[in-house]
């Protein structure tokens, strides 16, 4: 309390001080027991007083775990205090990462994760101990296990970010978000949960992902409605109202790598008077999903024409063009319908 009557403190003590203030004169209801008062109280101050001897540090970067945000220089019961209503602040920030509506002990208790915030309002990478890499957008928040990468490989998030995840098949990667799990091996994705009220999405770029409820008990063998395997360019969104998975495809497919292929870093995709059905093959091979012709006719209708530059939708147009045709998105698959050949 000093430091801040001398204005010594820095922007983030200063407003943590002045939140307590603010609170001084509120009625607050924390049911615990004397013991679990006692309990609190040690472990609050084993945490507070190494951080009040610390000197001084240079401006905290923006991206940096949030614990960072609770340091304060004020002594005595006022810093324990302020210490709790930081935490209790840090648990409004981040719903449902430990536990909804927990008691302010298990909150306390519950000390085995170093979260970040992207402050920046740009994308911001992190590495993780394993070599994985986490591109966080702005106002997203991460937790990283302390156990991660020796047992296990546990994140949790809230907001959006993409995941560049090292292949470590004995250690799979768990990422919590809301009511859902998303466990990979080693792949290329993307989620987004700003809310865990409102409908998480899972993209993947490469790789396989299994995104499950935390009620299933073996992630291997999935019940309908319980969860679903995502292979690249297919997303699934989930329904926290009804607890259900919706799977289709991403807005903008891009292109996997085929074997034949892995040195080019665009496929050509040129075609003279060729089968719409060897356009068709082609195209699975590369986006890696499936696309359906509702008549079989079609198939010998000829293309000509170059597709290598367009997005996979712009090309589809392109080809239903040639059938005086559509294409509908049904689920993780296309179905190109069309009246015959021009």
């Amino acid at each position: 309390m000093t430091r801040y009557e001398a204005h010594a403190c820095t922007p983030d003590e200063s407003q943590l001080v002045e939140q307590w203030y603010e609170l001084l004169g509120e009625p607050v209801e924390i049911p615990l027991t004397e013991e679990q008062w006692v309990l609190m109280e040690q472990k609050l101050w084993r945490k507070v007083q190494p951080q009040a001897q610390e000197n001084d540090a240079s401006s905290a970067p923006f991206v940096r775990p949030l614990w960072r945000r609770l340091a304060l220089a004020a002594c005595g019961i006022a810093a324990v205090i302020a210490v709790t209503v930081g935490l209790n602040w840090n648990e409004r920030l981040l719903p449902g990462w430990f536990g909804r509506q927990t008691a302010l002990v298990d909150r306390v208790e519950q000390n085995d994760w170093t979260q970040y915030v992207n402050e920046t309002g740009k994308p911001e990478d992190i590495m993780l101990p394993d070599g994985s890499r986490v591109v966080l957008s702005p106002e997203a928040q991460l937790a990283v296990h302390k156990a991660f990468n020796r047992k296990n490989r546990d994140v949790r998030l809230l907001g959006e970010a993409s995941f560049d995840v090292h292949r470590d098949p004995g250690r799979p990667f768990l990422v919590y978000s809301g009511d859902i799990i998303t466990k990979v091996l080693g792949t290329t994705f993307r989620i987004r949960a700003d809310d865990p009220r409102q409908p998480i999405q899972v993209t993947v770029q490469s790789g396989k992902v299994t995104v499950y409820s935390p009620a299933v008990s073996d992630p291997d063998n999935l019940s309908p409605n319980r969860g679903v395997i995502l292979n690249p360019n297919q997303k699934a969104t989930y329904f926290p109202d009804n607890k259900q998975f919706v799977t289709g495809l991403s807005e903008d497919p891009q292109p996997i790598a085929a074997p034949a292929e892995a040195k080019a870093a665009v496929p050509s995709l040129e075609f003279t008077d060729t089968p719409i059905g060897d356009v068709i093959r082609r195209l699975e091979v590369i986006y890696g999903m499936e696309i359906e012709l509702e008549q079989e006719s079609l198939r010998h209708c000829p293309f000509t024409g170059n597709l290598t530059h367009q997005s996979l939708y712009t090309k589809l147009e392109l080809l239903c063009g040639t059938i005086n045709g559509s294409y509908e998105v049904r689920g993780t698959k296309i179905l190109i319908m069309g009246k015959g050949c021009q």
